[in-house]
């Protein structure tokens, strides 16, 4: 059997109970066999936007990074300021080539005495052997622990009242990214406020073997408050809405960092890092020659990933992403749109066979929540 087909045996820890929950399983980013839907995708979706949704995030990946000189390492390395970041606190970043181009986002948390870099599937392998050499040459370590940080995440208005039934400590108030630890079905969890749909979200990081009691209590006790297991299919629509783009499908190694719209990944007065000077470049010029734009489509048909966007016959962008919006009942899409034509209102056309879409450019989110 080739390398690809034993990637995509890898499974959830969670697999069986969901197989039990009516799960229907396929390829997920990085070779994972994941829960896509439990029942109708869309009834998942509208619980999320309601009430509240949990889903299994196993998949992902965990680094830690400690040491005398961690924080320069780390701040050396990714588009924040780990430097400015405070224990109990979070943040976004991304890792870039020499060039600007983006390899990888992630989120990093400061745990007191180390760091926690929680990374995409489908690039965690990259990202630590990207990393870990540089370990044999400085007062560092670099540990793969992602069986220690397997995630799950309750999103939705009503995740914040599913957190105070499941945490055995009270819930502080929590800015985004922001974590705090607690006892959950009986096991230490590291909880953080994130969102991944455009609702208040909560990521639940436990050792695998935690996986599944934290899973069934949350069920359980979340049962009260509506809370329904969701798969991949609903995060997908849930995060268009929100305009939250993703690796691997809504950007890659093609993308300057300031085209994603990513802006609070990416401190603009902290030193050198690796892409730095291509980031400084284009700030400095006041503008990107593409961005990440929402579009509404006038019409049914929803575009292919990578269907040319054009105005006046002329090709200004291409599609990322796309779907029939579940909360607004129409035909939306993301698309990298040349630098003179992302303002909202224009009008543009999708060149999608075996037609021609008319859309207009709009601010993103699609969705705000309440």
């Amino acid at each position: 059997m080739g390398e690809a087909s034993e990637q995509i045996l890898k499974k959830s820890p969670l697999h069986d109970s969901q197989m039990e929950l009516g799960a229907s399983f396929g390829p997920s980013n990085g070779g994972w066999d994941m829960a896509q839907s439990y029942s109708d995708s869309s009834r998942e979706h509208s619980a999320v936007r309601s009430s509240a949704g949990l889903i299994d995030l196993s998949h992902s990946g965990s680094i830690k990074v400690w040491g005398g000189e961690a924080v320069q390492f780390l701040n050396g390395l990714v588009t924040n300021n780990v430097k400015e970041l405070a224990q109990g606190k979070g943040m976004r970043a991304a890792f870039l080539t020499g060039h600007g181009k983006v390899k990888a986002l992630c989120r990093i948390y400061n745990l007191g005495h180390e760091y926690l870099i929680i990374n995409d599937p489908q690039t965690h392998e990259m990202v630590f052997k990207y990393i870990f050499p540089f370990s044999y040459a400085g007062d560092f370590r670099v540990e793969n622990v992602s069986e220690q940080y397997r995630g799950l995440s309750v999103q939705g208005p009503k995740s914040a009242l599913i957190m105070k039934e499941i945490c055995f400590e009270p819930v502080p108030t929590l800015l985004e990214y922001d974590w705090f630890e607690t006892l959950i079905a009986g096991h230490r969890a590291l909880v953080v406020k994130v969102s991944h749909t455009g609702e208040a979200g909560f990521d639940i990081h436990v050792p695998e073997a935690a996986l599944k009691d934290v899973w069934d209590f949350i069920l359980l006790k979340g049962n009260f408050h509506s809370v329904i297991p969701f798969g991949l299919r609903a995060l997908d629509s849930l995060r268009i809405e929100a305009g939250i783009p993703v690796y691997g499908v809504d950007i890659d190694e093609t993308n300057m960092m300031l085209e994603t719209g990513l802006a609070d990944a990416v401190s603009f007065n902290k030193g050198c890092y690796t892409g730095q000077e291509a980031v400084a470049m284009a700030t400095y010029r006041g503008h990107v020659s593409k961005r990440l734009s929402g579009l509404a489509i006038a019409d049914e048909v929803v575009p292919r990933h990578g269907d040319a966007v054009k105005m006046d016959g002329k090709e200004i962008g291409f599609v990322t992403s796309a779907l029939k919006s579940p909360t607004l009942g129409s035909v939306i899409a993301l698309a990298y749109l040349k630098y003179g034509f992302f303002e909202p209102g224009n009008a543009v056309e999708i060149q999608t066979k075996p037609t021609t879409l008319p859309a207009v450019v709009v601010e993103l989110p699609f969705y705000r929540a309440n």
